[in-house]
């Protein structure tokens, strides 16, 4: 009985330190506190050829924008089955650029916007090509570093237990639901909000 009471209390105390943070989320580890932060780190799994990637691509320009000092913004490009995994080393070499969001939002649109398969590699090249990358996505497309980063992309999507895109988690801590595009764009900030230190 006295286990059972101090489970319980635990419980009660552990579900009011949630109730602190707004927002539709799944706990994977020790939230942090209320007010705890400085800059958030906010992970966000997508691919490439995913329409809802696409469109919280699209849907969160400005939340990005109004947060780019206060939230660190880390893009986990993966890929599933049977698809290349050209795109995703095209946007790492970018970034080593600093172009990568530029070309994010170009391999983006280019599958979306234009109905081209960017996950056909000749599609990669040519696009490598217009925006200017193409003398450095022949040099490091195979480099050691992305083939050691698209490792690492998976083992932490498994590690997350990520099933399918876009996926957002908070401070390694908070998976959140996202029910409806709009609704989860408008809502983030709230849950931001509460862990920002004033």
């Amino acid at each position: 009985m006295k286990k059972y009471v101090s489970l319980l209390v635990s419980l009660l105390v552990v579900g009011s330190v949630y109730a602190d943070v707004r927002g539709d989320y799944e706990v994977l580890g020790d939230i942090p506190k209320k007010g705890s932060k400085k800059v958030v780190k906010f992970e966000e799994f997508l691919n490439f050829g995913c329409p809802y990637c696409n469109n919280l691509h699209n849907l969160s320009k400005n939340f990005r924008k109004s947060y780019k000092n206060k939230v660190e913004f880390i893009d986990i490009p993966i890929t599933f089955s049977g698809q290349s995994d050209a795109p995703v080393r095209l946007y790492y070499v970018a970034k080593s650029k600093g172009r990568g969001e530029e070309v994010k939002g170009a391999l983006f649109d280019t599958h979306h916007k234009f109905g081209v398969n960017v996950f056909d590699p000749g599609t990669v090249n040519y696009l490598a090509r217009t925006l200017g990358l193409a003398d450095a996505y022949r040099q490091e497309a195979n480099a050691a570093w992305i083939d050691e980063q698209i490792a690492q992309n998976n083992a932490l999507a498994n590690e997350y237990g990520v099933s399918g895109t876009p996926t957002v988690i908070i401070e390694s801590s908070l998976k959140m639901n996202i029910r409806s595009m709009q609704s989860f764009v408008r809502m983030l900030p709230n849950t931001i909000e509460d862990l920002l230190a004033r």
